[in-house]
């Protein structure tokens, strides 16, 4: 995590293999998400350092970003498509999510 107003940086993680690729956060800070090369997509809990797998399977890089709210989850995939295409997703992020590490 960057703060772009005071340059603080935080690691919040990363998973085997070649980690995240992209990530986001809410605005409030309270989760962020990554994707990785493999076509997954985690959820991370800022506060405990948590990760949940969301979804799985997508072709190409998920490029996610949270709704203003930090309710959903808003991601590209060429899942649908066979990777021809790329569809948009929208899905809900658990109000209290059980992650693991």
């Amino acid at each position: 995590m960057i703060g772009l107003r005071d340059g603080f940086v935080e690691p919040v993680g990363q998973v085997p293999g070649r980690g995240f690729w992209h990530s986001a956060g809410t605005a409030d800070g309270r989760w962020a998400a990554g994707d990785t090369f493999d076509g997954e997509l985690y959820l991370i809990d800022r506060r405990s350092g948590e990760r949940r797998l969301l979804t799985a399977g997508h072709s190409g890089h998920a490029h996610q970003s949270f709704s203003p709210d930090g309710t959903r989850l808003l991601f590209q995939s060429g899942l649908l498509s066979g990777g021809k295409s790329l569809d948009l997703f929208v899905i809900p992020v658990p109000a209290t999510a059980a992650l693991s590490r």
